[in-house]
């Protein structure tokens, strides 16, 4: 691949931008299902399935298509497609027309073009000239959740500002973003001719998934992912709505309070990754730890009968999800060839967004089965224990990068 002309700066302002947007969806999706609509958990646990879905259909062939394109050109196509959804919601807000299946349909086009985002974002950190990966990722995630952040602020104003006025704040979001992402990577004549030649897409596919195929520990770092997505983002696309909903008798400004206080901590955990010069030595052991550690948290969060005590615990569970993308996604990048980049992230996120509408779906069942306490209780014992086998059995556990240290090259041919 040839040298690729690319702004960091400008990528930022894009991940800053479209994050803003979707830090509006994140509270305001869920909102319209259980405070406007009155759903109940399986109705929210459906339609945050429904969100998630498309990734299992599309973000595989989302990152065989990423590898081949110009990805500046391909992404600000994308972001601008983010407007269709939108003016589906807009239409159904202005016509009085809303109801829940018309916000799963919303989710169903929102998640299928995300799941083509994903993959050609995330690669294009390949061209970055950080020596240093983490800290690369690092400086994305700290970007993108302070401005998730804002969007939730904005989300929590609900009722302040008009639902209507929301949606155009994410649709001057997307369009911005759509001018920041061709501006980081413009295109250079060489790449045209480089891409015009003749491509094997179910070949390079094929490739992509035998990254993982060949090396147990990424692998097993699929798996991790995998039930990252089921149990810890299950009971946080779900559970936490309720739990403000419900349990607490709030509205949607306590629901962005608890989006903000969990990326407040994400946050925290990335700043800190940006200041270590060296890399993660023990990556692979830092992530189980990690899932570990979330699984008490979400025991601590049934449990615990005081609101302030809440606060704290929604705080360290973002601190060690931050850590734990971060790790992740070095482990990955560090691994994998430029060439190869933007498949190797889609099969990463497609196992991350596979298990996540799962679990978006069974914590919504446990809920209403069970009740929120019983149903967060169940989750952190098999959190828990899936931490242990990983522990004792996985070989991310014995994963060693750093200086000193054998860190794989996958080659390509």
């Amino acid at each position: 691949m040839s040298k690729a002309v690319f702004s960091f700066t400008h990528y930022l302002g894009a991940i800053g931008t479209s994050n803003m947007a979707t830090g509006v969806h994140t509270v305001l999706y869920p909102w319209l299902i259980v405070g406007i609509l009155e759903g109940s958990p399986s109705d929210l646990g459906l339609a945050q399935m429904a969100l998630l879905l498309p990734n299992l259909l599309f973000i595989l062939p989302g990152g065989v298509i990423s590898d081949g394109r110009h990805r500046g050109s391909w992404l600000s196509l994308l972001y601008l497609l983010y407007l269709v959804p939108l003016a589906l919601l807009f239409w159904a807000v202005a016509r009085g027309h809303l109801s829940t299946a018309l916000v799963i349909g919303f989710g169903l086009v929102f998640g299928s073009i995300t799941a083509f985002v994903q993959p050609a974002r995330e690669s294009l950190l390949a061209y970055t000239d950080s020596a240093v990966m983490h800290q690369s990722v690092a400086k994305v995630l700290v970007v993108k959740f302070i401005a998730q952040g804002l969007g939730f602020a904005f989300a929590g104003l609900l009722g302040y500002i008009d639902l209507m006025a929301l949606v155009w704040i994410q649709v001057g979001m997307f369009v911005l973003t759509a001018l920041l992402i061709r501006r980081s990577h413009p295109r250079v004549p060489e790449e045209e001719d480089a891409r015009a030649s003749v491509r094997d897409p179910w070949g390079e596919l094929q490739e992509g998934l035998a990254l993982f195929r060949d090396d147990r520990r990424l692998l097993h770092l699929l798996y991790l992912v995998f039930a990252t997505g089921v149990l810890p983002f299950g009971v946080f696309l779900v559970g936490i709505p309720v739990l403000a909903h419900q349990v607490y008798d709030g509205g949607a400004f306590l629901l962005a309070m608890l989006q903000i206080l969990f990326t407040l901590g994400v946050v925290v955990a990335n700043l800190d990754v940006m200041r270590q010069t060296q890399t993660f030595i023990r990556p692979g052991k830092s992530m189980i730890v990690s899932f570990f550690w979330r699984g008490s948290l979400f025991a601590l969060t049934a449990l615990s009968a005081s609101f302030w005590l809440l606060l704290p615990t929604i705080f360290l569970w973002g601190f060690s999800s931050g850590l734990s993308m971060v790790l992740g996604r070095t482990i990955l990048h560090n691994q994998v060839a430029k060439s190869h980049r933007a498949r190797a992230v889609s099969v990463y996120q497609l196992c991350l967004c596979g298990g996540t509408p799962v679990g978006a779906w069974l914590c919504g069942a446990a809920i209403e089965r069970f009740g929120v306490t019983q149903a967060f209780v169940g989750i952190a014992v098999v959190t828990m224990a899936v931490a242990a086998v990983a522990a004792l059995k996985s070989p991310l556990w014995g994963l060693v990068t750093g200086d000193g240290a054998t860190t794989v090259d996958i080659k390509t041919s």
